[in-house]
């Protein structure tokens, strides 16, 4: 066995991850890594302390649409970024019922959906320092949030908002605005772009097999061609901003992050 895949329910990612590290392998931990904080930093150190890959698994890091906006940004057309907007819309706890770990509220936490927008949103702003969400439940047949808004400001001092539904027709949305323009990923293919000199760009890019290009990140980062495009330690603050996101809707306050 050369490397871990961790793709076990959500509650057991970490537990597995550690698992496989401290057997020497490296791990592709499909999202979310951990379910708190401490669990996502201790995978971490345990990596650097091996000398091991901890990667990130999330399928929308590698559509053809995000490959097309994370080129744009990496070259400078969009200036200085500014501001992202996500949403992850999704009709899915109408089918979830309590009773089952998908319906428990400590597994999935208000804001558990935000995570399809959230790595994307740092990637885009880098680290964020403080979150204040607003969650509402009152649809679904379950103890889940419906519906979770978070405006979050990163420490860079740019801003983002999340939106994170799972009562409503599906809809993915990652856009990010910048000094010098803005571009927009829309499901799977769609990328729309415009600059302030006046550059617009409106495509449907080819159909790409998300699932088959993590895992063959995955392996080109193992073999050292090029490097995973989510870090580790991107990795490990999501899991405490999505920590800090819950405890913010739960609380009604904002919370800030150390």
């Amino acid at each position: 066995i050369d490397a871990i895949v961790s793709c076990g329910p959500a509650n057991l990612h970490g537990e597995h991850s550690l698992a496989a590290l401290n057997a020497g392998k490296p791990v592709l931990a499909i999202k979310p890594m951990a379910l708190n904080a401490a669990q996502a930093q201790t995978l971490g150190e345990t990596a650097a302390k091996k000398g091991l890959l901890l990667a990130l698994g999330y399928n929308r890091c590698f559509m053809p649409n995000i490959a097309a906006l994370r080129a744009e940004i990496a070259s400078g057309a969009l200036g200085q970024i500014l501001h992202t907007e996500g949403d992850f819309c999704v009709h899915r706890h109408f089918n979830i019922k309590e009773g089952g770990w998908k319906g428990d509220p400590l597994r999935s936490p208000p804001g558990s959906l935000s995570d399809h927008v959230l790595y994307l949103t740092i990637e885009a702003l880098g680290p964020l320092a403080q979150v204040h969400a607003i969650a509402q439940h009152g649809v679904s047949d379950n103890r889940l949030s419906d519906v979770t808004a978070t405006l979050a400001k990163a420490q860079s001092g740019a801003s983002a908002f999340l939106t994170a539904i799972g009562t409503t027709a599906n809809e993915f949305r990652f856009h990010v605005f910048g000094s010098k323009g803005w571009a927009e990923a829309r499901g799977e293919r769609s990328f729309r772009l415009e600059t302030a000199a006046g550059r617009k760009v409106q495509t449907m890019l080819p159909e790409a097999d998300p699932e088959r290009l993590e895992v063959e990140a995955f392996a080109d980062a193992l073999t050292g061609q090029k490097p995973f495009p989510v870090t580790a330690q991107d990795a490990v603050h999501s899991v405490a901003v999505l920590e800090a996101i819950a405890r913010s809707a739960n609380s009604g306050q904002p919370v800030s992050l150390g």
